[in-house]
């Protein structure tokens, strides 16, 4: 009966035994898996020098920077003048105040957002004169009073 039992556990013995062998080499498996997953240096080639010889005409150059300066000088500044009534956080309120403005008067009306205050700014015509500004600005005032009771005339530099 003992020799029947270690016939039969013999083989699994030496089962047991060859795959515990090989559990050994486990790391070395891992680390070639490792080396294989590694991505090969990278090199950089840097892109040939190119030179390129140039020449400048001094004096036609210095020539067209005084002319481009005379023609800043001599150009006119446009002022013009425009009616704020209003300044808005709420951007769906600045558009409807837009709305009722431009359908009102059938002006330009510009709807300008300020960074600087986050707000939305209300203006409305182009005027020549500042005095044309304030006229329109009462005209507002008597047409809607409780709309535009605060309106200002602004100054535009183009």
């Amino acid at each position: 009966m003992i020799r029947a039992l270690l016939s039969v556990m013999f083989p699994l013995i030496l089962v047991a035994f060859s795959l515990l062998s090989g559990c050994g080499n486990v790391p070395e498996a891992q680390q070639a898996d490792v080396r294989a997953e590694t991505p090969p240096p990278v090199v950089v080639q840097t892109p040939p020098k190119i030179e390129f010889e140039t020449k400048t005409d001094t004096v036609a150059m210095e020539k067209a920077l005084l002319d481009s300066v005379a023609a800043h000088e001599t150009r006119n500044i446009q002022i013009k003048y425009m009616v704020q009534i209003g300044a808005f956080k709420d951007p769906q309120l600045a558009t409807s105040v837009q709305a009722a403005a431009r359908d009102r008067y059938h002006l330009p009306v510009l709807n300008d957002f300020n960074t600087s205050h986050t707000m939305y700014q209300i203006r409305i015509g182009f005027f020549e004169t500042r005095e044309d500004a304030y006229d329109f600005r009462q005209k507002m005032r008597m047409d809607f009073p409780d709309d535009y009771k605060d309106a200002w005339v602004v100054q535009l530099k183009r």
